[in-house]
Protein backbone atom coordinates (compact mmCIF):
# COMPACT_ATOMS: atom_id res chain seq x y z
CA UNK A 1 0.00 0.00 0.00
CA UNK A 2 1.04 3.51 -0.83
CA UNK A 3 0.63 6.97 0.86
CA UNK A 4 1.44 10.56 0.48
CA UNK A 5 1.07 13.69 2.81
CA UNK A 6 1.79 16.88 1.01
CA UNK A 7 4.33 16.78 -1.20
CA UNK A 8 5.95 13.45 0.49
CA UNK A 9 5.78 9.89 0.12
CA UNK A 10 4.98 7.72 2.81
CA UNK A 11 6.06 4.02 1.45
CA UNK A 12 6.12 0.78 2.56
CA UNK A 13 8.88 -1.08 1.95
CA UNK A 14 9.92 -4.20 -0.24
CA UNK A 15 11.20 -6.95 1.20
CA UNK A 16 12.75 -5.12 3.91
CA UNK A 17 14.23 -2.22 1.41
CA UNK A 18 13.20 1.71 1.68
CA UNK A 19 12.48 3.95 -1.30
CA UNK A 20 14.31 7.14 -0.16
CA UNK A 21 14.71 9.13 -3.85
CA UNK A 22 16.12 12.64 -3.99
CA UNK A 23 19.08 14.03 -3.15
CA UNK A 24 19.65 14.65 0.61
CA UNK A 25 19.45 18.08 2.00
CA UNK A 26 20.81 19.64 5.16
CA UNK A 27 19.80 23.39 4.34
CA UNK A 28 16.00 22.17 3.56
CA UNK A 29 16.07 20.45 6.73
CA UNK A 30 17.36 24.10 8.53
CA UNK A 31 14.92 26.25 6.64
CA UNK A 32 12.25 23.96 8.11
CA UNK A 33 10.18 26.08 10.82
CA UNK A 34 8.72 23.23 12.91
CA UNK A 35 11.80 20.85 13.03
CA UNK A 36 13.77 23.51 14.54
CA UNK A 37 11.25 24.89 17.26
CA UNK A 38 11.63 21.64 17.81
CA UNK A 39 15.15 21.29 17.71
CA UNK A 40 14.93 24.16 20.46
CA UNK A 41 13.00 22.77 22.56
CA UNK A 42 15.03 19.03 22.70
CA UNK A 43 17.91 20.85 23.46
CA UNK A 44 16.79 23.26 26.14
CA UNK A 45 14.78 20.05 27.80
CA UNK A 46 18.50 17.92 27.29
CA UNK A 47 20.43 20.45 29.02
CA UNK A 48 18.10 20.64 31.65
CA UNK A 49 17.61 17.14 32.43
CA UNK A 50 21.23 16.82 32.37
CA UNK A 51 21.99 19.31 35.03
CA UNK A 52 19.69 17.86 37.23
CA UNK A 53 20.23 14.10 36.60
CA UNK A 54 23.69 14.53 37.76
CA UNK A 55 22.70 16.63 41.03
CA UNK A 56 20.31 14.01 41.90
CA UNK A 57 22.44 11.41 41.50
CA UNK A 58 25.21 13.06 43.82
CA UNK A 59 22.91 14.66 46.05
CA UNK A 60 21.50 10.81 46.72
CA UNK A 61 24.93 9.17 46.75
CA UNK A 62 26.05 11.57 49.56
CA UNK A 63 22.80 10.85 51.68
CA UNK A 64 23.38 7.05 51.29
CA UNK A 65 26.93 6.06 49.98
CA UNK A 66 25.19 3.34 48.89
CA UNK A 67 25.59 1.69 45.34
CA UNK A 68 22.06 -0.63 45.96
CA UNK A 69 20.42 3.37 46.41
CA UNK A 70 21.96 3.99 42.99
CA UNK A 71 20.86 1.02 41.46
CA UNK A 72 17.12 1.65 42.65
CA UNK A 73 17.29 5.09 41.50
CA UNK A 74 18.36 3.92 38.03
CA UNK A 75 15.66 1.63 38.25
CA UNK A 76 12.91 4.11 39.07
CA UNK A 77 14.29 6.03 36.61
CA UNK A 78 13.88 3.52 33.47
CA UNK A 79 10.57 1.56 34.72
CA UNK A 80 8.38 3.84 32.50
CA UNK A 81 9.95 2.82 29.50
CA UNK A 82 8.62 -0.87 30.59
CA UNK A 83 5.33 0.08 31.96
CA UNK A 84 4.39 3.14 29.22
CA UNK A 85 6.26 3.38 26.26
CA UNK A 86 3.89 0.52 24.95
CA UNK A 87 0.86 2.35 25.22
CA UNK A 88 2.33 5.96 24.42
CA UNK A 89 2.82 4.19 21.25
CA UNK A 90 -0.80 3.71 20.48
CA UNK A 91 -1.62 7.05 22.05
CA UNK A 92 1.03 8.92 19.48
CA UNK A 93 -0.36 6.72 16.69
CA UNK A 94 -4.09 7.64 18.00
CA UNK A 95 -4.07 11.49 18.60
CA UNK A 96 -2.12 14.99 17.80
CA UNK A 97 1.48 14.35 18.43
CA UNK A 98 2.24 18.21 19.34
CA UNK A 99 -0.50 17.99 22.33
CA UNK A 100 1.53 14.90 23.38
CA UNK A 101 4.97 16.50 23.51
CA UNK A 102 3.28 19.69 25.10
CA UNK A 103 1.15 17.26 28.17
CA UNK A 104 4.79 15.37 28.51
CA UNK A 105 6.52 18.83 28.88
CA UNK A 106 4.16 19.86 31.77
CA UNK A 107 4.68 16.90 34.00
CA UNK A 108 8.35 17.30 33.50
CA UNK A 109 8.21 20.89 34.74
CA UNK A 110 5.64 19.97 37.94
CA UNK A 111 8.73 16.99 38.72
CA UNK A 112 11.25 19.71 37.94
CA UNK A 113 9.41 22.05 40.75
CA UNK A 114 8.79 18.90 43.00
CA UNK A 115 13.01 18.65 43.14
CA UNK A 116 12.97 22.20 44.32
CA UNK A 117 10.28 21.46 46.76
CA UNK A 118 11.73 18.50 48.33
CA UNK A 119 15.15 19.76 48.50
CA UNK A 120 14.19 23.05 50.40
CA UNK A 121 12.42 20.93 52.67
CA UNK A 122 14.77 18.26 53.01
CA UNK A 123 15.20 19.07 56.77
CA UNK A 124 11.86 19.00 57.47
CA UNK A 125 11.61 15.11 56.11
CA UNK A 126 14.63 13.48 57.62
CA UNK A 127 13.10 11.16 60.51
CA UNK A 128 14.61 8.87 64.01
CA UNK A 129 14.77 5.34 63.87
CA UNK A 130 16.34 3.41 66.61
CA UNK A 131 18.58 0.98 65.27
CA UNK A 132 19.67 -1.67 68.02
CA UNK A 133 19.07 0.81 70.90
CA UNK A 134 20.69 3.81 68.97
CA UNK A 135 18.52 6.81 67.30
CA UNK A 136 19.92 7.28 63.82
CA UNK A 137 18.58 10.37 61.78
CA UNK A 138 17.23 8.36 58.34
CA UNK A 139 16.33 10.22 54.99
CA UNK A 140 14.06 7.51 54.04
CA UNK A 141 11.26 9.80 53.14
CA UNK A 142 13.49 11.96 51.05
CA UNK A 143 14.82 9.24 48.90
CA UNK A 144 10.86 7.81 48.68
CA UNK A 145 9.99 11.86 47.53
CA UNK A 146 12.73 11.54 44.51
CA UNK A 147 11.98 8.30 43.63
CA UNK A 148 8.83 9.59 43.09
CA UNK A 149 9.31 12.91 41.13
CA UNK A 150 11.88 10.79 39.09
CA UNK A 151 9.48 8.12 38.01
CA UNK A 152 7.11 11.02 37.15
CA UNK A 153 9.79 13.17 35.21
CA UNK A 154 10.76 9.85 33.54
CA UNK A 155 7.16 8.77 32.50
CA UNK A 156 6.88 12.00 30.96
CA UNK A 157 10.27 11.15 28.67
CA UNK A 158 8.91 8.04 27.93
CA UNK A 159 5.69 9.48 26.21
CA UNK A 160 7.96 12.04 24.50
CA UNK A 161 10.08 10.34 22.98
CA UNK A 162 8.03 8.28 20.50
CA UNK A 163 5.92 11.10 19.82
CA UNK A 164 9.12 13.21 18.67
CA UNK A 165 10.37 10.52 16.93
CA UNK A 166 6.83 10.03 15.11
CA UNK A 167 6.07 13.75 14.34
CA UNK A 168 9.91 14.45 13.10
CA UNK A 169 8.83 11.26 10.05
CA UNK A 170 5.66 13.59 9.33
CA UNK A 171 7.45 16.77 9.16
CA UNK A 172 10.78 15.58 7.26
CA UNK A 173 11.18 14.56 4.05
CA UNK A 174 12.26 10.44 4.05
CA UNK A 175 15.33 11.38 2.18
CA UNK A 176 16.32 14.19 4.87
CA UNK A 177 15.67 11.76 7.39
CA UNK A 178 18.91 10.50 8.42
CA UNK A 179 20.36 14.41 8.47
CA UNK A 180 17.62 15.44 10.74
CA UNK A 181 18.28 12.56 13.14
CA UNK A 182 21.83 13.65 12.73
CA UNK A 183 20.69 16.83 13.80
CA UNK A 184 18.71 15.54 16.95
CA UNK A 185 21.79 13.71 17.93
CA UNK A 186 23.93 16.51 17.94
CA UNK A 187 21.15 18.25 19.97
CA UNK A 188 21.84 15.60 22.03
CA UNK A 189 25.22 15.83 21.96
CA UNK A 190 25.66 19.57 22.54
CA UNK A 191 22.98 19.05 25.54
CA UNK A 192 25.86 16.76 27.13
CA UNK A 193 28.60 18.84 26.75
CA UNK A 194 26.79 22.26 28.26
CA UNK A 195 24.41 20.28 30.32
CA UNK A 196 27.05 18.54 32.44
CA UNK A 197 29.54 21.44 32.50
CA UNK A 198 27.04 23.17 33.62
CA UNK A 199 25.91 21.02 35.88
CA UNK A 200 28.97 20.38 37.68
CA UNK A 201 29.66 23.30 38.06
CA UNK A 202 26.17 24.49 39.52
CA UNK A 203 25.96 21.44 41.43
CA UNK A 204 29.32 22.05 43.20
CA UNK A 205 27.59 25.11 44.41
CA UNK A 206 24.18 24.43 44.78
CA UNK A 207 21.93 21.04 44.15
CA UNK A 208 19.23 23.86 44.39
CA UNK A 209 20.50 26.16 41.86
CA UNK A 210 20.54 22.97 39.67
CA UNK A 211 16.95 21.73 39.80
CA UNK A 212 15.60 25.33 39.06
CA UNK A 213 17.29 25.66 35.95
CA UNK A 214 15.75 22.11 35.35
CA UNK A 215 12.25 23.82 35.68
CA UNK A 216 13.57 26.54 33.62
CA UNK A 217 14.30 24.88 30.76
CA UNK A 218 11.59 22.66 30.51
CA UNK A 219 9.27 26.00 30.91
CA UNK A 220 11.03 26.68 28.18
CA UNK A 221 10.54 24.09 26.30
CA UNK A 222 7.06 24.07 26.92
CA UNK A 223 6.68 27.49 25.29
CA UNK A 224 8.19 25.73 21.64
CA UNK A 225 5.41 22.88 22.14
CA UNK A 226 3.14 25.95 22.35
CA UNK A 227 4.87 27.39 19.06
CA UNK A 228 4.49 24.26 17.14
CA UNK A 229 0.86 23.77 18.32
CA UNK A 230 -0.26 27.06 16.81
CA UNK A 231 2.29 27.04 13.64
CA UNK A 232 3.35 22.88 13.17
CA UNK A 233 1.95 20.81 10.76
CA UNK A 234 -1.08 19.00 12.15
CA UNK A 235 -1.11 15.51 12.02
CA UNK A 236 -4.03 13.86 9.92
CA UNK A 237 -7.16 13.20 11.52
CA UNK A 238 -7.21 9.75 12.88
CA UNK A 239 -10.87 7.79 11.84
CA UNK A 240 -11.27 5.00 14.35
CA UNK A 241 -14.45 2.25 15.22
CA UNK A 242 -16.35 4.06 18.43
CA UNK A 243 -15.38 1.97 21.55
CA UNK A 244 -18.60 2.82 23.55
CA UNK A 245 -17.09 0.28 26.57
CA UNK A 246 -14.65 0.41 28.65
CA UNK A 247 -13.96 -3.19 27.46
CA UNK A 248 -14.42 -2.13 23.87
CA UNK A 249 -11.56 0.66 24.49
CA UNK A 250 -9.10 -1.84 25.92
CA UNK A 251 -9.23 -4.23 23.07
CA UNK A 252 -9.06 -1.72 20.83
CA UNK A 253 -5.76 -0.87 22.57
CA UNK A 254 -4.47 -4.51 22.73
CA UNK A 255 -5.14 -4.62 19.41
CA UNK A 256 -2.77 -1.78 18.38
CA UNK A 257 -0.27 -3.19 20.82
CA UNK A 258 -0.12 -6.43 18.99
CA UNK A 259 -0.46 -4.51 15.52
CA UNK A 260 3.27 -3.04 16.82
CA UNK A 261 4.71 -6.25 17.88
CA UNK A 262 3.67 -7.83 14.19
CA UNK A 263 4.92 -4.96 11.89
CA UNK A 264 8.50 -6.04 13.96
CA UNK A 265 8.34 -9.14 13.51
CA UNK A 266 8.00 -8.63 9.79
CA UNK A 267 11.08 -6.32 9.45
CA UNK A 268 13.43 -8.46 9.75
CA UNK A 269 15.91 -5.45 10.42
CA UNK A 270 14.07 -3.98 13.03
CA UNK A 271 14.02 -7.10 14.61
CA UNK A 272 17.34 -7.93 14.81
CA UNK A 273 18.42 -4.19 15.54
CA UNK A 274 15.78 -4.36 18.97
CA UNK A 275 17.46 -7.85 19.70
CA UNK A 276 20.75 -6.91 19.75
CA UNK A 277 20.04 -3.42 21.17
CA UNK A 278 18.22 -5.40 24.11
CA UNK A 279 21.27 -7.40 25.35
CA UNK A 280 23.12 -4.31 24.42
CA UNK A 281 21.17 -2.43 26.93
CA UNK A 282 21.35 -4.77 29.84
CA UNK A 283 24.84 -5.10 29.48
CA UNK A 284 25.37 -1.45 29.64
CA UNK A 285 23.39 -1.70 33.03
CA UNK A 286 26.40 -2.29 34.58
CA UNK A 287 28.22 0.96 33.40
CA UNK A 288 24.67 3.18 34.27
CA UNK A 289 24.66 2.16 38.13
CA UNK A 290 28.62 1.80 38.96
CA UNK A 291 29.84 5.02 37.12
CA UNK A 292 29.07 7.57 39.88
CA UNK A 293 30.45 4.84 42.42
CA UNK A 294 33.43 4.54 40.50
CA UNK A 295 34.60 8.37 39.75
CA UNK A 296 33.49 9.03 43.71
CA UNK A 297 33.71 6.07 45.57
CA UNK A 298 36.85 4.52 44.12
CA UNK A 299 38.54 7.66 42.31
CA UNK A 300 37.79 10.25 44.26
CA UNK A 301 36.26 12.77 41.62
CA UNK A 302 34.30 15.48 42.19
CA UNK A 303 31.18 16.64 40.67
CA UNK A 304 32.87 19.29 37.94
CA UNK A 305 34.84 16.41 36.54
CA UNK A 306 31.88 14.09 36.11
CA UNK A 307 30.63 16.80 33.91
CA UNK A 308 34.07 17.31 32.09
CA UNK A 309 34.05 13.54 31.15
CA UNK A 310 30.87 13.58 30.02
CA UNK A 311 31.46 16.34 28.16
CA UNK A 312 34.59 14.74 26.29
CA UNK A 313 31.53 12.19 25.27
CA UNK A 314 29.36 14.87 23.49
CA UNK A 315 32.18 15.93 21.74
CA UNK A 316 33.21 13.22 19.91
CA UNK A 317 29.73 12.45 19.36
CA UNK A 318 29.34 15.99 17.94
CA UNK A 319 32.04 15.19 15.34
CA UNK A 320 30.32 11.87 14.50
CA UNK A 321 26.85 13.17 13.58
CA UNK A 322 28.11 16.24 12.03
CA UNK A 323 30.05 13.66 10.13
CA UNK A 324 26.73 11.62 8.85
CA UNK A 325 24.70 14.61 8.30
CA UNK A 326 27.56 15.14 5.83
CA UNK A 327 27.23 11.72 4.45
CA UNK A 328 23.65 12.18 4.61
CA UNK A 329 22.32 8.58 3.51
CA UNK A 330 23.64 5.43 4.58
CA UNK A 331 23.10 1.80 2.44
CA UNK A 332 23.47 -0.92 5.07
CA UNK A 333 22.47 0.82 8.85
CA UNK A 334 22.77 -2.46 10.09
CA UNK A 335 26.80 -2.45 8.85
CA UNK A 336 27.03 0.53 11.01
CA UNK A 337 25.61 -0.48 13.71
CA UNK A 338 27.75 -3.90 14.24
CA UNK A 339 30.57 -1.80 13.80
CA UNK A 340 29.00 0.37 17.19
CA UNK A 341 28.18 -2.83 18.65
CA UNK A 342 31.93 -4.14 18.33
CA UNK A 343 33.15 -0.51 20.12
CA UNK A 344 30.96 -0.84 22.65
CA UNK A 345 32.16 -4.22 23.68
CA UNK A 346 35.52 -2.93 23.44
CA UNK A 347 34.22 0.53 26.10
CA UNK A 348 33.35 -2.22 28.51
CA UNK A 349 36.30 -4.58 28.39
CA UNK A 350 38.96 -1.24 29.18
CA UNK A 351 36.70 0.54 31.25
CA UNK A 352 36.28 -2.84 33.61
CA UNK A 353 40.14 -1.46 34.56
CA UNK A 354 40.80 2.19 33.47
CA UNK A 355 41.06 4.48 36.75
CA UNK A 356 42.39 7.18 35.79
CA UNK A 357 40.64 11.04 34.60
CA UNK A 358 42.90 10.83 31.36
CA UNK A 359 42.02 7.29 30.53
CA UNK A 360 38.55 7.54 31.57
CA UNK A 361 38.31 10.21 29.38
CA UNK A 362 39.93 8.39 26.19
CA UNK A 363 37.13 5.75 26.55
CA UNK A 364 34.32 8.14 26.61
CA UNK A 365 35.54 10.29 24.02
CA UNK A 366 35.35 6.98 21.78
CA UNK A 367 31.64 5.75 23.27
CA UNK A 368 30.59 9.56 22.00
CA UNK A 369 31.23 7.80 18.42
CA UNK A 370 29.53 4.78 19.20
CA UNK A 371 26.41 5.99 20.90
CA UNK A 372 25.79 8.98 18.52
CA UNK A 373 26.39 6.34 15.52
CA UNK A 374 23.30 4.85 17.25
CA UNK A 375 20.97 7.32 17.81
CA UNK A 376 21.15 8.65 14.24
CA UNK A 377 21.21 5.11 12.70
CA UNK A 378 18.47 2.97 14.79
CA UNK A 379 15.82 6.21 14.34
CA UNK A 380 16.47 6.61 10.39
CA UNK A 381 16.07 2.91 10.19
CA UNK A 382 12.64 2.60 11.75
CA UNK A 383 11.50 6.01 10.25
CA UNK A 384 12.49 4.45 6.85
CA UNK A 385 11.27 0.94 7.00
CA UNK A 386 8.16 1.55 8.87
CA UNK A 387 4.67 3.51 7.70
CA UNK A 388 4.34 6.57 9.79
CA UNK A 389 0.69 5.72 10.91
CA UNK A 390 2.42 2.77 12.95
CA UNK A 391 5.57 4.60 13.64
CA UNK A 392 4.47 5.58 17.13
CA UNK A 393 3.87 1.99 18.30
CA UNK A 394 6.99 0.34 17.00
CA UNK A 395 9.13 3.51 18.69
CA UNK A 396 6.99 2.32 21.88
CA UNK A 397 7.56 -1.16 21.97
CA UNK A 398 11.59 -0.67 21.22
CA UNK A 399 11.36 1.45 24.36
CA UNK A 400 9.57 -1.32 26.08
CA UNK A 401 13.09 -3.66 24.74
CA UNK A 402 14.77 -1.73 26.33
CA UNK A 403 13.51 -1.34 29.20
CA UNK A 404 12.68 -4.29 30.42
CA UNK A 405 16.66 -5.58 29.55
CA UNK A 406 18.04 -2.22 31.44
CA UNK A 407 15.78 -3.32 34.47
CA UNK A 408 16.64 -6.63 34.65
CA UNK A 409 20.05 -5.55 34.11
CA UNK A 410 20.45 -2.91 36.67
CA UNK A 411 18.07 -4.77 39.33
CA UNK A 412 21.26 -7.46 38.84
CA UNK A 413 23.73 -5.35 39.65
CA UNK A 414 22.29 -3.47 42.20
CA UNK A 415 22.27 -6.41 44.18
CA UNK A 416 25.07 -7.72 43.23
CA UNK A 417 27.22 -4.21 43.57
CA UNK A 418 27.30 -4.20 47.38
CA UNK A 419 29.43 -7.16 47.43
CA UNK A 420 31.37 -7.62 43.96
CA UNK A 421 33.90 -5.30 43.35
CA UNK A 422 32.88 -2.68 39.91
CA UNK A 423 35.45 -4.34 37.50
CA UNK A 424 34.51 -7.79 37.53
CA UNK A 425 30.18 -6.81 37.33
CA UNK A 426 31.48 -5.15 34.35
CA UNK A 427 33.66 -7.85 32.80
CA UNK A 428 30.68 -10.42 32.95
CA UNK A 429 28.89 -7.77 31.12
CA UNK A 430 31.49 -7.38 28.34
CA UNK A 431 31.51 -11.22 27.94
CA UNK A 432 27.93 -11.36 27.61
CA UNK A 433 28.53 -8.59 24.83
CA UNK A 434 31.15 -10.66 23.36
CA UNK A 435 28.83 -13.67 22.96
CA UNK A 436 26.15 -11.26 21.01
CA UNK A 437 28.36 -9.74 18.95
CA UNK A 438 29.67 -12.74 16.96
CA UNK A 439 26.00 -14.09 16.95
CA UNK A 440 25.07 -10.81 15.82
CA UNK A 441 27.72 -10.83 12.67
CA UNK A 442 26.99 -13.65 11.85
CA UNK A 443 23.33 -13.53 11.60
CA UNK A 444 23.18 -10.19 10.00
CA UNK A 445 24.88 -11.45 6.84
CA UNK A 446 22.03 -13.62 5.76
CA UNK A 447 18.57 -13.00 4.10
CA UNK A 448 16.41 -9.88 4.28
CA UNK A 449 19.05 -8.35 6.72
CA UNK A 450 21.75 -8.13 5.02
CA UNK A 451 19.95 -6.11 2.10
CA UNK A 452 20.87 -3.06 1.09
CA UNK A 453 18.27 -0.08 3.14
CA UNK A 454 17.15 1.84 -0.54
CA UNK A 455 15.48 0.51 -3.16
CA UNK A 456 17.75 2.04 -5.66
CA UNK A 457 20.59 -0.54 -4.55
CA UNK A 458 18.33 -3.77 -5.98
CA UNK A 459 16.51 -4.55 -8.67
CA UNK A 460 12.97 -4.76 -7.49
CA UNK A 461 9.34 -4.46 -8.80
CA UNK A 462 8.49 -0.62 -9.93
CA UNK A 463 5.33 0.53 -7.98
CA UNK A 464 3.52 3.77 -8.05
CA UNK A 465 3.07 6.47 -5.20
CA UNK A 466 -0.45 7.78 -4.73
CA UNK A 467 -1.86 10.29 -3.16
CA UNK A 468 -3.23 9.58 0.77
CA UNK A 469 -7.11 10.29 2.09
CA UNK A 470 -6.91 13.06 4.61
CA UNK A 471 -8.06 10.67 7.36
CA UNK A 472 -7.00 7.65 7.76
CA UNK A 473 -9.52 4.47 8.06
CA UNK A 474 -9.19 2.82 10.80
CA UNK A 475 -12.38 1.31 11.14
CA UNK A 476 -11.41 -1.77 9.25
CA UNK A 477 -8.00 -3.46 11.92
CA UNK A 478 -5.63 -1.44 12.46
CA UNK A 479 -5.32 -0.19 8.74
CA UNK A 480 -4.97 2.95 6.80
CA UNK A 481 -6.78 4.18 3.88
CA UNK A 482 -4.54 4.14 0.96
CA UNK A 483 -5.09 4.06 -2.78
Amino acid sequence: MNASHGDESIVDTISGVANAKGTPSAKEVLKNGTFMLLFAAQLTQNIGAAVSWLALQFFIFKLTNSPGKMGILSIVFFLPYVLFTPFAGVLVDRFDQRKIMLYSNMLSFLASVGYIIVYVLRESFVVIINVNGLNMASVRYILLLLYILTFINSSAASIFFPARSAYTRLIVKKKNLLIANSIGSTVFQVATIIGYVLAGVIANRSYLGSFIFDAATFAFSMTMMFFIILVGKKPPEVKRPEEATFRAQAKGVYDDLVIGFKTIRGAPKISYMLIVFAFTIFSFSTFNVLFIVILQGEMGLTESWYGILQAVMGVSGIIMSLTLMGIGRIKRKIAMLNIALIGATLFLYFFAFARTALSIGILLFIFGVVLSTINVSAPTLIQEQIPYEKQGRVFGTQQLFQGIARLVGMGIVSLVAEVVLPKYIILVAAGILTIVMIWGMIYSNRGEVAKPDYIDDVKEPEFSIGKAEEIWDTTQPNTAKYD
